[in-house]
């Protein structure tokens, strides 16, 4: 997690977002290729600044990828950027919901596969679609929003099977086995 003077920082959010996942890879993280980065610290600096784009009195992110695909582009676009928020930056935000982090990965793996399909030149959008979940976990670990709190996380693994979250219970030294009771050993 951040300490406070880690998120000192004199510049632009652009610069800001781009300093964290540059520490990222120098930590062995996820790498992202160039486009990609520059998509995401984009999009990150974008929602920082309207926070009212992945809130909860937004539509509900289904409905608005349905409407997105009759509309083109643009709008397939706010949807995979707004489920790569959500996802990355407050995966909590959907505990008390009714879907969680894999379901609104799935919308925004299909928003940008979709905007690819149609615009086969940007193939920045594949690449998106194609790493969603990885660029998503790298956000969580990186703006801290993956907690330590290894019993969370056990419990999302057990609801999820995502295979991120296993692979950090598993570096824990958690032992996980999908076929037995649900025991920590």
């Amino acid at each position: 997690m951040n300490k406070p003077s880690d998120l000192a920082f004199d510049g632009t959010l652009e610069l800001y977002f781009y300093e964290q996942l540059e520490a990222a890879n120098e930590r062995g993280a996820h790498r992202l290729s160039p486009d990609v980065e520059a998509y995401v610290v984009h999009m990150l600096a974008a929602h920082a600044r309207r926070t009212n784009l992945a809130g909860r009195t937004s539509p509900a992110l289904a409905t608005e990828y349905m409407v997105a695909r009759d509309h083109g582009a643009p709008a397939l676009r706010r949807v995979g950027d707004r489920a790569l928020y959500i996802a990355g930056v407050v995966p909590r935000s959907l505990d008390r919901g009714p879907v969680g982090v894999a379901y609104i990965s799935g919308i925004g793996e299909a928003a940008y596969r979709e905007i690819h399909a149609r615009k086969s030149r940007l193939e920045v959008f594949a690449r998106l679609a194609d790493s969603f979940r990885e660029i998503a976990e790298l956000l969580r670990r990186v703006l801290g929003s993956e907690r330590d709190d290894l019993l969370v996380l056990y419990e999302r693994w057990r609801e999820t099977a995502d295979a991120s979250t296993a692979r950090h219970l598993i570096r824990a030294g958690v032992l996980l086995d999908p076929r037995t009771a649900d025991i920590l050993h």
